[in-house]
């Protein structure tokens, strides 16, 4: 039954539907979505600011970074919003309408684009973000640490009494008088 179930989801997140739905699923789990959200935010403002930096075109740069984010999600938010700015729009109001980015990167991508400084502006929301993860990823194994040690010995003791029962009952048997 696991099996089965793995390889049919595995199947469900193969298609266009189920990978967009499981996208969109696993950016509002508790712990790991906001893990998630910032690691593809991180991906999109290192990625967009060393285009922009080496002087790739906004839209061609847009065009490149959607293919580097792994959501479906935030990648049809920069499909909409690459959109909207060849239409003439500013860069930072589409994402923030989009409600896929959070506040600090629309409005680090602002004035960015205010003061000409957009590489800058998106290396330190990736820097940002990038602590973040480590941070919480730490945090994570710190918590996990005291649960894995749980397991090992439950599994040593298990391993142990495997190997003592039997010795125990052969040494009952030994001492019955017959």
């Amino acid at each position: 039954v696991l099996a089965g179930s793995y390889f049919m989801f595995r199947w469900w997140i193969s298609t266009a539907a189920g990978r967009a739905k499981w996208d969109a699923i696993s950016l509002k789990i508790p712990v790991f979505g906001k893990m998630r959200r910032m690691i593809a935010v991180s991906r999109f403002a290192r990625t967009l600011s060393t285009l922009l930096g080496s002087g790739v075109q906004l839209l061609d740069a847009i065009d490149i970074v959607k293919d580097v984010v792994e959501n479906d999600v935030i990648r049809k938010a920069l499909i909409e919003s690459r959109e909207s700015i060849r239409e003439g729009n500013t860069i930072a109001a589409p994402l923030k309408a989009s409600g896929q980015f959070p506040p600090i990167l629309t409005h680090m991508i602002a004035v960015g684009e205010k003061t000409g400084e957009m590489e800058e502006m998106l290396n330190v929301v990736a820097d940002a973000y990038d602590s973040q993860v480590d941070t919480a990823i730490q945090s994570m194994t710190r918590l996990l640490e005291p649960l894995m040690i749980l397991v090992m010995g439950g599994i040593i003791a298990l391993v142990a009494l495997s190997i003592f029962m039997p010795m125990m009952e052969l040494n009952n048997l030994g001492s019955m008088p017959g």
